[in-house]
């Protein structure tokens, strides 16, 4: 018998652009893992974006931007359009901030447990 890997949503889904932080406190609900999906109002094959994360009691991160070559960039991470990624391990209590406006690119943010799909 296999072990149950199925991304389980454990809060709301909130969307995310780079207009603001939207903090997500996912503590109480037993949030381990993120689900995040990138949407573009207009899809474009081979388009991306970034988001950016932070604790939820930290200054609010600037807007998420492209990495300049060779410069380390933490918290961050890249989404090709209509793809999810699972982030696990980064804590239950974060804030997000995308690196486009709502309507052109923004992301769909969701706390639960697991992670492998759904």
């Amino acid at each position: 018998m296999g072990v149950d890997t199925t991304f389980q949503p454990k809060t709301a889904t909130y969307a995310v652009d780079n207009s603001a932080a939207v903090v997500i406190d996912g503590r109480q609900a037993g949030v381990t893992s993120w689900r995040i999906r990138m949407v573009l109002a207009t899809p474009v094959a081979g388009t991306s974006a970034y988001i950016k994360w932070a604790a939820g009691n930290a200054s609010a991160p600037s807007a998420a931007a492209a990495p300049a070559l060779g410069a380390p960039v933490s918290n961050e991470i890249g989404v090709n359009d209509g793809q999810t990624v699972y982030l696990e391990g980064i804590g239950a209590w974060l804030q997000f901030i995308g690196s486009g406006a709502f309507g052109t690119s923004s992301f769909e943010v969701t706390g639960g447990q697991g992670g492998c799909g759904g």
